[in-house]
């Protein structure tokens, strides 16, 4: 019989969506590399992405084709684009101090703005996109003054983009953009087609070469 293999995520490069306790989390996996993760998504956004809220895929389309316009509307929403499934586990699920500890004694780069950024979009009907943003703790980069609301659970209940449009101009700190071309934020939002590289290193490769 094969071997039991322990499930490893750092090696899956497959799945579409994960779920906790917290929050669901819709991933992309973009031809020219890396993994774009979408954090607690909304069922605004589920609609956004065309995801059946009730039977959502569990894996990535077959074609990079099909999965790199899939990660660019991802990308529009605020996911975060990392260089790999690697970096963003060992950033945002570090064990306790014996991680932070293997953290400084590595060279692994500080998180820069893009990586810690906290980003919520929403495309309202009437045109346009509101955004709003703020910056977060990570290992070796402490912020002492506009960081994430407590609040932004209230997102979750959003089932439109206008009602998230309403909600990010109530409650949180936001501007807004007549298109995405004239965005001029700390983010992801609109980097598809530009962006080449990796944050801090290269991409990892999550398709066959023969594919992409």
């Amino acid at each position: 019989c094969p071997p039991n293999l322990v499930y490893h995520p750092r090696r899956d490069f497959t799945r579409r969506i994960s779920w906790d306790p917290l929050a669901i989390r819709v991933y992309g996996w973009p031809s020219s590399g890396g993994v774009v993760i979408l954090e607690d998504a909304s069922p605004a956004d589920f609609h956004f992405l065309s995801l059946d809220r009730m039977q959502p895929p569990m894996l990535r389309h077959e074609s990079c084709e099909a999965e790199d316009v899939f990660c660019e509307k991802l990308l529009l929403l605020g996911a975060k684009w990392w260089d790999s499934m690697a970096r963003y586990l060992l950033l945002n699920f570090g064990d306790g101090y014996a991680n932070i500890a293997a953290l400084e004694e590595s060279d692994e780069p500080l998180p820069p703005m893009r990586e810690r950024h906290w980003v919520s979009v929403a495309w309202p009907s009437t045109g346009g996109l509101v955004v709003a943003e703020f910056d977060t703790n990570m290992w070796g980069v402490e912020i002492e003054k506009e960081l994430v609301p407590d609040d932004v659970a209230r997102l979750r209940l959003c089932i439109g983009m206008d009602g998230k449009a309403q909600i990010l101009k109530e409650r949180f700190r936001w501007t807004t953009w007549s298109s995405l071309k004239d965005y001029q934020g700390s983010t992801f939002i609109g980097c598809w087609g530009s962006k080449k590289s990796g944050e801090v290193g290269q991409f990892q490769q999550t398709w066959p070469t023969h594919l992409t």
